[in-house]
């Protein structure tokens, strides 16, 4: 399950963050939030989890302008500002629990599972479709109309990543952290050689969907204007 955790103290969203991804979760981290508010828009989350203060929009803002668009995944906000006032708020702008600062990592856990536990059992995320490619990530399978890609297990995880923010630039840091658990754990060789393997099986798919190198950035899953591809 994919989780979008809106988090601006760094060395906090980082613990967070790994601690997660050791759960099986999958995380995405950003640290403003109207950033937060582009990626809900852009992608799909089983759950958020978002801190009260942020640079250039609020969580409390930001919660009540995603319900207000319709969005309902599970929100689970965490703030300093522990008392009743604050709480009440952040329940009347549309979060679903309140966990106040400091706190234990496993109340944090125990109450994001009891939130994805009230959700449908069918999450929206469980099916990725980008032009051609359709992914199964209950299956962990990728398939373009009938045929399936005979994709390593990291080929797959990078493909999910990219297929989640089509036509948006990852950058390096943000694939190795997302594909790998660790930004400094992989090297650009390790990247480019997995971007190369899955470029390469892509193509012998369909003309449809390439993986464009934006040098000195990252890479981008992008759909043909033309897309040869019927289904």
């Amino acid at each position: 399950m994919w989780i979008l955790l809106v988090e601006d103290d760094e060395r906090l969203a980082r613990a967070l963050a790994r601690g997660l991804r050791e759960e099986g979760y999958q995380v995405d981290r950003v640290a403003d939030g109207l950033e937060a508010e582009a990626r809900v828009q852009a992608s799909t989350y089983d759950a958020l989890i978002v801190d009260w203060r942020l640079p250039r929009m609020d969580g409390q803002t930001l919660v009540r302008r995603l319900r207000q668009a319709g969005y309902q995944m599970p929100i689970l906000m965490l703030t300093a500002l522990d008392d009743l006032e604050h709480r009440v708020a952040g329940l009347d702008a549309g979060a679903d629990d309140y966990l106040g600062k400091p706190f234990a990592f496993e109340e944090l856990l125990a109450r994001l599972r009891a939130l994805l536990r009230r959700a449908p059992v069918w999450q929206p995320s469980d099916l990725i479709r980008v032009g051609p490619l359709e992914i199964n990530e209950r299956r962990r399978q990728a398939r373009i109309g009938d045929q399936v890609l005979p994709l390593r297990p990291k080929e797959y995880d990078l493909l999910r990543f990219l297929a989640r923010h089509p036509g948006e630039v990852l950058s390096r840091t943000r694939i190795a952290e997302q594909v790998w658990g660790d930004p400094f754990y992989v090297s650009d060789n390790t990247i480019d050689v997995t971007v190369s393997g899955l470029r390469q099986k892509l193509s012998e798919a369909t003309p449809a969907l390439q993986i464009e190198t934006v040098r000195g950035v990252g890479y981008a899953l992008r759909v043909s204007s033309e897309e040869m591809f019927s289904s």
